[in-house]
This record gives structure tokens, sequence and C-alpha cells, in this order.
């Protein structure tokens, strides 16, 4: 893939990348809130946040503006302001450290894995449903920190984890299948 496919003006303001980045930037701003434990604030970028990244890929399908770019940004987006999340709620409201680097490896080597798909295939692979239900868990798990509702903490660290192996287990199926495929397709 090349940078100038990447960056094609026509697809770059698109409405739905648009909101992607404006969630890459509320995670700064989520973390800053949930460090200084301004409950209203975190909470409401929060679910604003939660819903851009739905409404994101909803308006790129309807409006047919998806595009390689987007394949980056809408994923890089969770990971950034969920990995800043979770760091402050590790910061100030006592999350695990093994939860937080349990979400933060998974994502690393998501991203790890996408970079060598993208460089090996030379197109961006999109976010799959064990991956968006896996960001949903987590964000509930946030929420659940931020409104500090101590009675569910555990079930959602529980929940976490499962998601996070299920998701990692499923992206690692998914990139042995795609490079095995690219293989073929390069041998025959």
């Amino acid at each position: 893939m090349t940078l100038r496919k990447l960056l094609q003006v026509e697809v770059i303001w698109t409405f739905s990348n648009i909101l992607s980045f404006l969630r890459l930037i509320m995670g700064f701003f989520i973390y800053a809130f949930i460090l200084k434990r301004n409950t209203a604030l975190a909470l409401i970028l929060s679910l604003i946040a939660v819903l851009s990244d739905y409404a994101d890929g909803y308006f790129a399908r309807k409006r047919n503006e998806i595009s390689e770019l987007g394949k980056i940004l809408d994923p890089l987006a969770d990971k950034v302001a969920i990995a800043l999340a979770v760091l402050a709620l590790y910061q100030s409201y006592d999350l695990p450290l093994w939860v937080l680097v349990g979400i933060i490896t998974r994502d690393i080597f998501i991203l790890f894995g996408a970079s060598v798909l993208m460089g090996r295939i030379k197109k961006v692979t999109a976010s799959e449903v064990p991956g968006k239900i896996a960001v949903t868990i987590i964000s509930s798990l946030i929420l659940v920190y931020i409104l500090e509702l101590h009675f569910l903490k555990q079930f959602f660290i529980s929940l976490t984890l499962i998601a996070i192996v299920l998701s990692f287990f499923f992206y690692i199926y998914k990139f042995i299948q795609i490079f095995q495929h690219s293989s073929n397709e390069q041998q025959g």
C-alpha cells in the first residue's frame, strides 16, 4: 500500500474519518478527566467516544465512505482512547496493573499483526466483530470504574479478560488465515 493511496484527498475528510479522528483526540481529554477524577466530563466524553465508534462504521457503510485510511484510523482511535483511559484508571482508580498490561499488550500485538499484513497483502484489513465486542466490554469496564460501581468491578474485569483473550486468539487465527492465503496466491 502506498502512502498516496492511503492519503487520497477525497477519502481523508469523510464524515466517518472525522469521527474517528475526533475520537483519537478525545482519548487524551478522557485520560486527563479520569486522572483528575472529573467524573462528569470523563463520563460524557467516554459515552461520546463509544457512540462515535459505532457511528463512524455505520456512516462509512451507509455513505459509501469506506477507505483504507478509515480502516486504520478507526481501530487506532479505539486503541489509543482505551489505552489512555485504562492507564488513567490504573493511576487514579486502582485498576489492577495486570488488566492494564493485558489490554495494552493485546492491542499492541493486533497493531503489529495488522502492520505486517498491510506490508504483505498491500491493503488494510478491517476490524472484526470480536474486536468490536472486546472494545465494548472494555468500554463498559471503564464506565464501571469511572462511576465507581464497586460491586460490578470484578465481574467486568473477568468479562474483559475473557474478551481480550478470545479476540486475541481470533485475530491470531485471522492473521494466519490471511497470511496463508497470501502465500498461496504468490506461489500460484
